[in-house]
């Protein structure tokens, strides 16, 4: 099924810091995203204070979306960790 959304996630931190390292990390993989993809897929992750903010705009298959998504969320895990030593 074919759609056009718009997904916002905040995750409060209450530490600048961490907020900051997590978004700094989780850029890399949207600046690295392919070509192609940017035409349906923009991801803009940035911090204020202790919240990590992450809005996507998508315009395809659902599944597409879901997926994308799924990635999102683990690099956030994966960053996280690495900020927190967790």
């Amino acid at each position: 099924m074919r759609i056009e959304g718009e997904v916002e996630i905040k995750i409060r931190y209450g530490d600048g810091l961490i907020a900051r390292s997590v978004a700094e990390a989780v850029n890399v993989d949207n600046i690295g995203m392919p070509q192609s993809l940017k035409k349906s897929l923009n991801v803009e992750t940035t911090w204020v204070d202790g919240e990590l903010i992450t809005k996507v705009k998508y315009s395809g298959e659902i599944e597409t979306l879901i997926k994308a998504l799924d990635d999102l969320v683990f690099s956030i895990k994966v960053a996280e960790e690495m900020a927190t030593g967790t």
